[in-house]
Order: C-alpha cells, then structure tokens, then sequence
C-alpha cells in the first residue's frame, strides 16, 4: 500500500477509536504513529499533541492534518484528515439510521453501552495525560508548571480566559524548558 493510503487507513481507525473526545485519542495516536509505524519520536509526538492542541479545532484533526503534511506533503494532510474525519462521520450516520429504526428495547441497549464506555473514556483520558508527560517525567519543572496550569485554571480570570493560560504556560515553557 502506498503512504497516501496507509495514512488514511491509520487516521481512519485513529477516528474511528476517538470515544471521549480528542483528549482520549492520544494513546491511539501515540501507538501508531510513535510504537507501530516510528514516524514520530516520543519528543515529536509531544509536540505535535502540544501544537494540535494550541490550534483551534479538534485535536484529532490538527494532529493527522500535522502528520499527513510532514509524511506525505499537502496529499498527505489532506488525505490523513479527510480519514480521521470521515471514517466516524460515516459510521454514525449509519448508527443514526439504524438508532431511528430501532425499537424501545435496542436503545435502552445503546444507553446501557453508553454507560459501561465512561470509565474507559476516563482511563484513556488518564493514559493520553501520561502518554504526553512520560517523555519529561523525570523533569521537575514540567510537574510544577502542571500543578501551577492546575492552580491558576481554578482562578477566575484564568477560569473565564483559558487561551491565556495556554499562552502563559507556553511562554513559561519556552523560558524554563
């Protein structure tokens, strides 16, 4: 398979995985493009996870729209963000159709799956949050600037401007680390 189709294909099951939002999809990303396939570093993953986050969008899709353009130039990006988009907007329209056919008895079914997928969601929530700090663990100054974001997002200023926090701790970033 060539690289365009193997992007889409790694994106595609990348969206498809996303439960719980961008956040949750770190550990799929992480295992793909950093332990399956080795076309990023730990240290670029970091970044490219710290670069899709500090872009507006989601994060899935800043992340394949980074990763496809660095692999495969503006094909690539095109091709990884189309995949990681349209792979789970395909599946739930499906999903849609089928719910909107269903009787009582399947959507007291799907709720009950909803409900047993939430703690997943929140251990894959924990799982992205090291997959991102692993790399710097041993760093003193990232767990001080975690626990200062922590702290200052409980302001009120801070609490109503989250993109100054965001600002803030990257200009601290770029100055201690």
């Amino acid at each position: 398979m060539n690289v365009l189709g193997t992007l889409a294909l790694v994106f595609a099951r990348i969206g498809l995985g996303a439960f719980g939002g961008g956040l949750a999809t770190i550990p799929f990303i992480h295992y793909e493009l950093v332990v399956s396939r080795a076309w990023l570093s730990e240290r670029g993953f970091a970044e490219v996870v710290s670069l899709a986050q500090m872009t507006p969008g989601p994060l899935a899709v800043n992340a394949a729209t980074f990763v496809g353009y660095r692999i495969a130039g503006l094909p690539g990006a095109c091709a990884a963000t189309l995949s990681v988009i349209g792979a789970p907007l395909l599946l739930l329209v499906s999903a849609l159709f089928l719910l909107s056919r269903a009787s009582g008895k399947w959507r007291k079914r799907v709720d009950r799956v909803q409900r047993a997928l939430r703690p997943a969601v929140s251990g894959m929530l924990f799982a992205a949050f090291w997959v991102v700090v692993r790399p710097l663990a041993n760093d003193w100054r990232l767990w001080v600037m975690v626990a200062g974001a922590f702290l200052l997002s409980r302001v009120g200023f801070f609490n109503r401007f989250p993109q100054l926090l965001l600002l803030a701790a990257g200009v601290a970033g770029a100055m201690l680390l």
